[in-house]
């Protein structure tokens, strides 16, 4: 298969010129057929008389559906300020900083966990309601989740019947028990191996 360079010369049909043209090929940001987004940097062949695309090698595809494949679904909860607090410390903790990436990849990790044992599904309302989990909810707890991760969370809605605050105050009141409590050995030990791979 013959991969494609940029800056690379070809030849094809305009759609914009309806003729033979030369074209170049380019990193260009490509809009999603279905109107909802761009992917950026594909290479892509540009006619030289006008600057239109004029095709996609199929190199560049995967690179289209990957995009199309991780949508990212906001969520966004008001939190107390204090569990944000736990989030950063247990970061600390597994001795890899805070980043904002890495307590990202550190909730991620916990909801699709905490998914797969009917026991703490099940816990999530008393964690949610516990003592620690009171406070003024003064603080915006935002995270996106790709396809996979946000069935997850939807999921964990309809079985719990909590709120999205609720769910995201019960999932890091669980980290908490497990990471700064307990010091569950096994869960540091993947967690830490987790995070180091974000940035």
């Amino acid at each position: 298969m013959k991969l494609y360079k940029v800056g690379e010369k070809s030849k094809a049909i305009c759609g914009a010129c309806r003729q033979l043209r030369p074209t170049t090929f380019q990193g260009r940001e490509v809009p999603l057929s279905s109107g909802k987004g761009m992917v950026p940097n594909v290479l892509v062949a540009v006619c030289d008389h006008c600057d239109d695309i004029v095709s996609i090698p199929h190199q560049s595809v995967p690179r289209i559906q990957e995009s199309v494949r991780f949508t990212r679904h906001p969520i966004e909860a008001r939190i107390p300020r204090h569990l944000i607090d736990a989030l950063v410390l247990m970061c600390y903790e597994l001795g890899v900083g805070a980043s904002e990436s890495r307590q990202t990849v550190l909730f991620r990790f916990y909801l699709q966990r905490v998914s797969k044992v009917k026991k703490m599904v099940g816990g999530l309302e008393a964690l949610s309601l516990s003592e620690e989990a009171q406070g003024k909810a003064d603080y915006r707890f935002s995270i996106k989740l790709n396809d996979e991760l946000y069935k997850i969370f939807l999921k964990l809605e309809k079985d719990t019947h909590l709120n999205k605050a609720e769910i995201v105050k019960g999932i890091i009141i669980q980290m908490k028990l497990d990471i700064l409590d307990s010091k569950n050995k096994g869960i540091r030990a993947d967690l830490k191996e987790a995070l180091l791979l974000a940035a």
